[in-house]
């Protein structure tokens, strides 16, 4: 006897028939953000790329492979670095960019993520919108640093001599666009003052003019003067930051010099591809952290001239918005745009 034949049985076959296809497709929907909920869980479960987006030993280079070791350690897989140098580090930036985005490629910050984007025309990507900041690493703030022979010994008295005679001191830079060119820039439009921009391929060439006596004055990193101020080849004039440096303590801020509102630096962070699920940008910023208070860590940085930033994943994103809305008035002001 077919059992479709009766009504009440054909009904009861189709209700079940119904509950049980819905079933499937809700389960069918269901395993993927399971499996998806599941990955996240147990992320990272292999190693990590970490792209910086400059040449081997550079700066960047050498202290995020301290951190990436460091890391490492504590997320109990390989952090392996990956140079992807060019256009001021956009190359390796829009690469990430394009990265999937599941917490297995990560950029190494950099200042020009906040200036790139006021310089150059036509980037492939948006730092604001396709990357996640996860954390900031650690920051090097500016140094001003002379001549040893030059006249004035002060801030206040570089302005002074600057007004006096506009256009005749001259300030060296890496080349144009590069984070001690900014920094120059912003200088000048904080100071009321007119400096000469010497572009050089290069900041160890900038840094040899400037003992030599060719130019006079640089916006420099502290890891790279640092060596050369210690051993009395360049005078460090002030630091821009709301403390002094702890690898150069008798130099004042520029605060204490007399111009409170000026502040650039060089700084190293993570960032991810936009996207990234949350759990996972936050066992990240979690384990950063965690790297971040370690005092062997804070001791590497320091040998180097650099703090260990202890500031929240929110601070990062706050900071990333506040500095390109900085330095795209600058790069205005100054005429920096690329051709």
């Amino acid at each position: 006897m077919n059992v479709l034949k009766n009504p009440i049985r054909r009904a009861v076959f189709k209700l079940s028939y119904t509950c049980m296809l819905g079933a499937f497709i809700a389960g069918a929907y269901a395993a993927p953000a399971e499996a998806n909920t599941s990955a996240q869980s147990a992320y990272p479960e292999r190693p990590i790329t970490l792209v910086v987006a400059f040449s081997a030993g550079g700066a960047a280079d050498v202290v995020m492979r301290k951190f990436g070791a460091g890391l490492s350690e504590i997320l109990g897989v390989a952090v392996v670095v990956e140079n992807r140098a060019g256009a001021n580090g956009n190359i390796g930036a829009n690469y990430v960019a394009k990265a999937k985005p599941d917490g297995y490629t990560l950029l190494a910050g950099f200042p020009g993520l906040t200036s790139n984007p006021s310089i150059y025309q036509n980037m492939s990507y948006d730092p604001l919108k396709d990357l996640t900041p996860i954390k900031m690493v650690a920051t090097a703030p500016v140094l001003l640093v002379t001549n040893p022979k030059f006249v004035p010994k002060t801030v206040t008295e570089l302005i002074t001599y600057a007004k006096a005679k506009p256009g005749v001191i001259r300030y060296g830079s890496a080349g144009t666009g590069s984070s001690g060119h900014l920094a120059g820039e912003l200088f000048k439009l904080t100071a009321a003052v007119n400096l000469e921009h010497i572009p050089y391929k290069g900041g160890a060439n900038a840094l040899n003019d400037l003992m030599g006596g060719q130019i006079e004055v640089i916006f420099d990193s502290v890891p790279s003067s640092r060596p050369l101020v210690e051993g009395g080849k360049l005078r460090a004039m002030a630091i821009a930051g709301d403390q002094r440096s702890k690898a150069l303590p008798d130099v004042p801020t520029f605060a204490e010099a007399g111009l409170p509102s000026y502040y650039a630096g060089t700084w190293f962070a993570v960032l991810a591809p936009a996207g990234t699920p949350s759990p996972i940008v936050t066992k990240l910023s979690n384990a950063i952290s965690k790297l971040s208070s370690d005092q062997k860590f804070q001791n590497q940085l320091a040998q180097s001239g650099l703090e260990a930033d202890k500031t929240s994943t929110a601070d990062f994103v706050k900071f990333m918005t506040e500095e390109t809305q900085k330095w795209k008035r600058v790069v205005d002001v100054a005429g920096l745009k690329e051709k």
